[in-house]
This record gives structure tokens, C-alpha cells and sequence, in this order.
């Protein structure tokens, strides 16, 4: 399968990695070259260099082909309108988007993604591992 990353930060270089081993082609776009170093040294998949939101970033990353997209910037008006993009103009079958601040997902439930939400999850992980 093909996908796209988006973000190379720390979540997003572990995913790519991970999803590479498995033998999944990946593509990880992030605006700051920098951040490719967050990549694992066998990571065999290709990077991009550029803003996500511009047309010819996407392109060149390949994203008519992607099967699905992973938006997990650290930027939650960033990662929507990514995710946005992805739906709308691509019609990509699956996006999964990283929600930052958790008090902007009713932001993320209105426009019906699937969100991933560390800061949510990790709560309540917590507090249950802690009250039991």
C-alpha cells in the first residue's frame, strides 16, 4: 500500500519507519528539512520538503496515488485543513488526523475524521492505570 505522512516529528518519523518495515511505500512531507533527521537511518521510503497545503508539494509527493494519509503535525488548523485537502480534492480513502490541543476536537468531529489524540488517550490511560 501507499501512504503519505505528513510531519516529521517525532510521531510522524515512527510511523513512516514502522510502516516502511513492513513494506508499505511511504512518503513523508514536513516544511522543515531538518526534521527528516528524525527518520530512522534504514527508513527506505521517500521524503518531500515543502508546505503540505501547496498543490505542487502534494504532487510531487505523489499523492494522487496515496491509498491513505496521516496528518501529524504538532499544528491542529494545519493538520484540518490537510486532512481537508486529502478528502475533498484527492478523494483519499483513509485519513487519519493527529489532534494536538484536545480542546479542539469538536473541531475535528464536525468535519467527521478520524483522529488520533495522544494527549487524550494518554489521560485517560493514566488515570485508569492509576485508579485501578
Amino acid at each position: 500500500m501507499n501512504y503519505l505522512v505528513v510531519g516529521c516529528g517525532r510521531l510522524g518519523a515512527e510511523l513512516a519507519y514502522s510502516m516502511s518495515q513492513k513494506g508499505h511505500e511511504i512518503t513523508v512531507i514536513d516544511n522543515h528539512v531538518d526534521s527528516f533527521r528524525n527518520l530512522d537511518p534504514d527508513f527506505r521510503g521517500r521524503t518531500v520538503i515543502g508546505e503540505a497545503t501547496d498543490e505542487d508539494v502534494l504532487h510531487r509527493a505523489k499523492i494522487e496515488t496515496a491509498d491513505g494519509v496521516a496528518v501529524v503535525t504538532n499544528s491542529d488548523s494545519l493538520n484540518i485543513v490537510i486532512a481537508h485537502i486529502a478528502r475533498t480534492v484527492y478523494q483519499i480513502p483513509a485519513i487519519i488526523v493527529r489532534n494536538y490541543d484536545p480542546k479542539l476536537r469538536p473541531l475535528y468531529d464536525t468535519f467527521g475524521f478520524q483522529v488520533v489524540s495522544s494527549t487524550g488517550w494518554g489521560s485517560q490511560r493514566i488515570e485508569e492505570l492509576l485508579s485501578h
